[in-house]
């Protein structure tokens, strides 16, 4: 089956240990999608926080778009528009605020252009992770406004981490998902990748059997599952390793470049 679709998680996977595109990865994208291949980006990060990289890769013809809040939006590139959106609201929130200042545990919220940090519960540091791409406003829960938001955050100690997940265990009105080690998040219910990634395969009239997706963290697994190809880091944690179809290099070494460039050794 001819591919039309290559889906790519960006952190630990597109991405190197500095954040960035490596050039052996934007050239052998680049080329694909100036070939007719549907290049998306897939990620936990609104599309506000992954411009630099839709620029680098040259991801701005008109039917270009992007997942965000790990499926729970799906973004026209150009336009900004969204295809798809799921949203939560503060009241969701709340059962996890009152657990984060019952385990001290830290919360960041994110909406489209906009994060909070709820500062009564100690900062966090996403807010350095995610740098200058996106506003950050400090402050404490009481007054966060009454608006949509796709996603809240809890970036810490991975084993720290490791305790907190159990505290959800039985939680069935959020989706509850490590994107990093040290990162959880909390999504609109039924939210994932995948979901995201269906939307848009409708949208373009093209099959799961014609995609292939790149990932490496929980928040990747349903997108590799149901891919027909799915290709796993080398640094990827085990499970998604189990499911995957195919493992490459790690991000560090340009995995994603290293498997293109292979399969479509006859095209290049």
């Amino acid at each position: 089956m001819k591919t039309k679709l290559i889906a790519l998680d960006l952190d630990n996977t597109l991405l190197n240990s500095q954040k960035k595109i490596s050039l052996r990865n934007e050239l052998i994208l680049k080329k694909l999608h100036h070939d007719g291949i549907k290049v998306i980006l897939t990620t936990g990060r609104p599309i506000k926080g992954i411009l630099p990289f839709i620029n680098q890769l040259n991801l701005l013809y008109k039917d270009d778009y992007s997942i965000n809040f790990n499926g729970a939006v799906v973004t026209n590139n150009v336009s900004g528009e969204n295809l798809f959106s799921h949203s939560i609201y503060k009241a969701d929130l709340l059962p996890i605020y009152n657990l984060a200042k019952q385990y001290h545990f830290p919360l960041d919220i994110v909406s489209l252009q906009q994060a909070y940090s709820v500062v009564e519960l100690g900062k966090s540091s996403y807010e350095d992770y995610i740098g200058s791409l996106m506003s950050f406003t400090n402050l404490n829960f009481a007054n966060l406004p009454e608006q949509n938001y796709y996603k809240f955050v809890c970036q810490d100690d991975p084993d720290n981490l490791d305790n907190i997940v159990s505290l959800f265990e039985t939680f069935d009105n959020l989706t509850v998902v490590r994107s990093r080690r040290d990162l959880l998040e909390f999504l609109p219910k039924g939210t994932n990748k995948r979901k995201g990634l269906e939307k848009l395969l409708d949208h373009y009239g093209f099959k799961w059997s014609e995609v292939i997706a790149f990932g490496d963290e929980e928040n990747d697994e349903d997108m590799i599952q149901s891919a027909g190809i799915g290709v796993a880091m080398q640094n990827a944690i085990p499970k998604i390793k189990e499911i995957a179809n195919e493992t490459t290099a790690s991000n560090a070494n340009d995995g994603v470049a290293l498997f293109l460039e292979n399969y479509f050794s006859n095209n290049l």
